[in-house]
């Protein structure tokens, strides 16, 4: 009897660590936060909002492009040393859209980001479809995987050095 009450306990705990679900209003949030850490250029309070072992994945167009795939400490890397050496942009997100799925542990947020870039000598504006797959991590809604598809990608030469 007392293992039986022991299993029971340990069940009970289980489900109720497990019991939250995510709801569209965290996932927005969470996506939100995304969008003004990438326009405020803050590494840190981005990189916050993805799991540890969480997948990058950005597919370029064009000859130059492919698929490059990074960890959230790659990736970190890359937007700190894009940002440094930027002069201006601006990062809209348009066309969110959010599906829970079924059991409440885990969302899809898709949505479309114009970037234009103002660099030494080059103005860069790209559009990408973006898909952010997010998972409870120890009850926090965290992105596991970010897969972005840049459709353009349109460099201008703007004179200046």
């Amino acid at each position: 009897m007392k293992k039986l009450a022991i299993i029971v306990t340990i069940v009970a705990t289980v489900a109720g660590c497990s019991g939250k679900r995510l709801t569209e209003a965290e996932v927005l949030t969470l996506m939100g936060d995304v969008e003004t850490s990438v326009q405020r250029h803050d590494s840190e309070r981005l990189m916050a909002h993805f799991a540890p072992n969480a997948m990058i994945m950005v597919s370029m167009p064009g000859r130059g492009g492919g698929l490059s795939r990074m960890s959230v400490n790659e990736y970190k890397t890359m937007l700190e040393g894009l940002w440094s050496v930027q002069l201006q942009s601006t990062y809209e997100v348009s066309k969110r859209e959010v599906s829970l799925a079924p059991n409440g542990h885990s969302a899809t947020a898709r949505d479309v980001a114009k970037e234009v870039v103002l660099l030494p000598g080059e103005r860069m504006e790209s559009l990408s479809k973006q898909k952010a797959e997010i998972g409870l991590v120890d009850g926090v809604p965290r992105i596991i995987s970010l897969t972005a598809e840049v459709e353009t990608l349109v460099a201008t030469p703007t004179g200046r050095n």
